[in-house]
């Protein structure tokens, strides 16, 4: 007679992973706000917002994979879900940035050269 392994019913105890991807969750959320059109009231405000919630998410992501390791592996996949998605949120709020002050700069030397 062969028993069926365990399953782990209780919460993990890990909790940096899970304040990593509810980070993470709130910067896609705030990025999010552009395409219902909310986001474009302030744009820079919402930017920032998913920036920080990026940086939040990379700094607990870590810590949940350090403290993962001492908890026999609880949460390391959580945490790393949230590492993963505040480097994706850092990337995409660098590449929006950049492409902003571009189109700005091309708009200034188009004005330049009508004018």
């Amino acid at each position: 007679m062969t028993t069926a392994p365990r399953r782990r019913t209780e919460p993990t105890r890990n909790r940096p992973a899970k304040v990593s991807l509810t980070a993470a969750g709130f910067g896609v959320a705030a990025l999010l706000n552009f395409a219902t059109g909310i986001g474009w009231l302030n744009p820079p405000a919402f930017v920032a917002m998913a920036v920080l919630c990026g940086l939040i998410a990379i700094i607990a992501g870590h810590m949940g994979r350090r403290r993962g390791r001492r908890l026999d592996g609880d949460g390391r996949g959580t945490a790393l879900l949230g590492l993963i998605l505040g480097w994706l949120l850092l990337l995409i709020c660098i590449l929006a940035t950049a492409v902003f002050f571009g189109l700005l700069a091309a708009l200034a030397v188009l004005i330049d050269t009508v004018a």
